[in-house]
Parts: C-alpha cells; structure tokens; sequence
C-alpha cells in the first residue's frame, strides 16, 4: 500500500513565467548599466575667453619673427554634480592656420558648480612668419582689432566621491577672439568644447 503523498508539489514554472523573469532580470542589469553610465560618463564642461590683450606686440627682424605676450583671462565653468580634475592646459593662439604662441597652465581641480579663472601669458613665437601673414596681421591691427583663435587641450577626469572616470581628451576652440582692443569693450568669447 502506497504511502500518503506529499503536500506540497513542486510544479515547473510555464515558459511565460521564464520569459517574464529573463525580461525583468534584464531589465534590472539595463538599469544597472545605465545608472553606472549616468555617474561615469563625462559631463559637459564651458570655456570662454573673457579678456585678451597682447603686450609688447612688435614684428622684429626678419629673423627674429613676432615679439610680445599674448595675455588671456579664460574661464572653465563646471556645471556638473561632480568635480572635473584637469592635468594641465595647453592654450594655443593661431591666426588662421598660423600659430603665433602660446603656454601651458598647470592642471586644477574644478569643484561641482564652480566658476574658475585662469590666467594665460603665452608669448609670441621668436620665429619669421609668412609674408602674406605678417601683412595681413598687419592690415587688422591697423584696424583696430586683431581677431585670432584660441586653443585650448587639456586631459580631464572627473570624480563622483570616490568614482574616477578614465581620461578624456579635452579640446576647446575659441574663434574670432579681438586679441587688440580696448579692455573696457570686450565682449566674452565663448568656446567650442569637445570632449
């Protein structure tokens, strides 16, 4: 004589049941991935020139090339919720497709929300331009205004607590930058940032 059976029975889950879990515990990773995604990925970062004058501005010999110092004021404004570190900042001042100086800033740390300024003497290459460069340079400032570009790069990171995103190559372009003009009439200059 058999004996009585068992309460309780253990059925197979139905092949909905098994799609519905597959879908939820897939659905639980996409989120997963995307909130690491939202907290790692590299946020917006602004710059922009906000004054630009030349010291000492001269063409010297031939040999000698462009003389002078080419003073900037930039401002890196980070929006995020997180701090941006920057290694350091090559600025670049170009006139069309010639470079005419620049320098390297040391890097910083960018709180959350914050504002900072950054103050850039970059001379003048010491070497002869183009003919039809020095002209033309000649021509604008002669004008009144110089209107040169602006290049900034820069290795940036940033921090969320104790989260550190890998590196990302930072390039900034700012055109049409009125390098010779009165410092009460500047206008800023707002970059093109890629990261």
């Amino acid at each position: 004589m058999a004996g009585p059976m068992s309460a309780t029975r253990r059925t197979r889950p139905t092949t909905a049941q098994c799609i519905a879990a597959s879908l939820f515990a897939l659905l639980v990773v996409v989120a997963i991935i995307v909130i690491i995604w939202l907290a790692v990925r590299p946020g917006k970062l602004h710059l922009s020139v906000d004054h630009a004058t030349v010291r000492g501005f001269n063409f010297t010999s031939a040999d000698d090339g462009l003389g002078g110092t080419f003073v900037l004021t930039l401002r890196a404004y980070n929006p995020n919720k997180r701090s941006v570190v920057y290694r350091s900042l090559d600025v670049g001042v170009w006139f069309g497709d010639t470079y005419l100086g620049g320098a390297e800033v040391p890097g910083f740390r960018q709180p959350p929300r914050n504002e900072t300024r950054i103050d850039v003497a970059a001379p003048a290459v010491r070497e002869a331009l183009p003919r039809d460069v020095e002209r033309e340079i000649k021509k604008d400032r002669s004008a009144g205004t110089l209107p040169l570009d602006v290049h900034v790069q820069s290795k940036v990171w940033f921090k969320y607590g104790i989260v550190r995103t890998r590196r990302y190559k930072m390039r900034a372009s700012c055109p049409l930058v009125p390098v010779i003009a009165s410092p009460t009439s500047f206008d800023r200059v707002y970059c093109y940032v890629h990261i």
